[in-house]
């Protein structure tokens, strides 16, 4: 048998007895019933079972993620405006001759 036995054997044994022990005090099972005995029992089948069935040790390797190109560079857009001295504000057709307030 491959897997945990023993550990099946004790996990199973303490669910079946704490199983029929909530059971009796709940009022479910009365204290001369017979499930109190067969309970941990098949505790001890069902753990069992489950670590002879239940998937042990390594499994597949994974699979390495692809590996991606990295992005192009983002390059920003041309400004489309000219760099100018002159202020934002100011009119661009308006040279500094005909400025008021140097006359």
């Amino acid at each position: 048998m491959k897997g945990h036995a023993i550990l099946g054997i004790i996990s199973g044994f303490l669910f079946g007895l704490f199983l029929g022990v909530t059971l009796f005090l709940f009022g479910v099972l009365p204290l001369s019933s017979e499930w109190l005995w067969i309970l941990p029992l098949l505790g001890i089948l069902l753990g069992l079972i489950m670590a002879a069935w239940a998937p042990f040790g390594k499994g597949a390797a994974p699979q390495p993620a692809p590996v991606a190109a990295p992005p192009p560079p983002v390059v920003p857009p041309a400004d489309p405006t000219p760099i100018t001295s002159q202020p934002p504000d100011a009119d661009p057709d308006a040279s500094s001759e005909d400025q008021p307030g140097d006359r």
